[in-house]
Parts: structure tokens; C-alpha cells; sequence
């Protein structure tokens, strides 16, 4: 019998000892969670899979180069065009298409910017459709480019700024997980290579006439 006891007792120490160390684990680990994930937490929902070739638009006028046969197009145009691809359940592909557009990142900026083809990350710049510009230039319309080529390349569309300070702006593109319009820090998510601001030579701002 005292055998008996002693065995008892070591079991219901070692079952309180346990059931204490779960304890503190736990309030350890709630302490120690992670806050939620911002929008750079998924490396999928972030820059290129990679491009399909540089594709005409059927229908539109082409030339020899994409700037010469691009229409004039206002800012508030460029974004509302890149909203009509918002939450519509687009699928990233090098080979598809919407609206005569190829359905990745930069056949995505080629329609918000109406071209009469969807151009690549490394072609927008010889086809003479952009220009570099300062930060301090940016305005709705414009674009965050990487030019380098397939999935070492990205361009995500500019809207605005999200704060003073300039350091995350209100952007548009099309990524591995669908079309987004979200926060983006300037330029881009850190690990995808170098983005520089451009602008569309073919986007003029806004007339606004005046209320008084």
C-alpha cells in the first residue's frame, strides 16, 4: 500500500507539473504571436510569374512603334480602365487574354493605358511608349517599372500616394494571385529587383474646370 500511494502521488505531481508547463507554453506562445500579415506576407500575391511575347490587340490600329499608334488618354481614363480588371476573377496567364489583352502584368498596364498591343516589362521603353520621371513626378496613371524581362521583370500601375511622407502608394497590377488594387511601399516589395518611376507619353492630366 504505501508503494501504491507513492506512485500515486508522483503521478498526479507529474500530471500538475504538465498540465502547468501547457499553461505557460500557451500564454507564452499567445504573447509571442505574429501580428496579422500585410499585404507583403504572400510572395505569391507579389511582382511576375513571368510575360507572354508582346501581342497586338485586334482590332486597333498598330505601327512600328506602340507610342505612335497609342491614343491620347486622360489619368482619370488609365485608372478607370485598370478598375474594370478589379474583382472580375481574372486568371494570371502568359497565353490568355481579356478584352484583346494579354491577361498578365504588363498586358494589364497596356490596357489601362489603351496600346495597340500589350507590350512586356522590357519592350515599353523601345517601343517609345515612356519616359523616366522623378518620385516628386508621380501622378495617377504612371507606373512602377522593372524592365527586365519574363518573371525577372514587373510593372504595377500608380494612383496615389498613401501617406505624407511618400513611403506606400495606392497602386494597380496583375500578379501571380490575380488583379490587385492595394497599398504597395515605394517603389515595390522588397526582393524583386529595381523599379523606377515612368510615365505613359501618351497620358495628359485631367481639364478641371473650375466651380466659382
Amino acid at each position: 500500500m504505501p508503494r501504491i500511494t507513492t506512485l500515486r502521488s508522483t503521478s498526479i505531481a507529474l500530471a500538475v507539473t504538465a498540465s502547468l508547463s501547457c499553461g505557460l507554453l500557451s500564454v507564452g506562445t499567445a504573447a509571442a504571436a505574429p501580428a496579422p500579415p500585410g499585404p507583403s506576407a504572400s510572395v505569391e500575391q507579389q511582382a511576375s510569374p513571368g510575360q507572354g511575347p508582346m501581342t497586338p490587340v485586334p482590332g486597333q490600329k498598330t505601327s512600328r512603334t506602340a507610342a505612335a499608334a497609342a491614343p491620347t488618354i486622360t489619368r482619370s481614363d488609365v485608372i478607370e480602365r485598370a478598375k474594370s480588371w478589379v474583382g472580375i476573377g481574372l486568371e494570371y496567364s502568359w497565353t490568355g487574354s481579356h478584352a484583346g489583352y494579354r491577361t498578365d502584368c504588363s498586358g494589364y498596364v497596356s490596357m489601362a493605358w489603351h496600346l495597340s498591343s500589350s507590350l512586356t516589362t522590357d519592350t515599353f521603353a523601345g517601343a517609345g511608349v515612356i519616359e523616366s520621371i522623378s518620385k516628386g513626378d508621380l501622378k495617377a496613371g504612371d507606373a512602377l517599372l522593372n524592365d527586365n524581362s519574363g518573371a525577372n521583370g514587373h510593372v504595377a500601375l500608380f494612383e496615389k500616394w498613401a501617406n505624407s511622407s511618400q513611403t506606400s502608394y495606392w497602386g494597380y497590377e496583375f500578379t501571380g494571385s490575380g488583379v490587385h488594387h492595394r497599398e504597395i511601399p515605394y517603389p515595390y516589395f522588397s526582393g524583386y529587383g529595381t523599379f523606377k518611376p515612368v510615365r505613359n507619353k501618351s497620358v495628359i492630366d485631367d481639364v478641371v474646370v473650375p466651380t466659382d
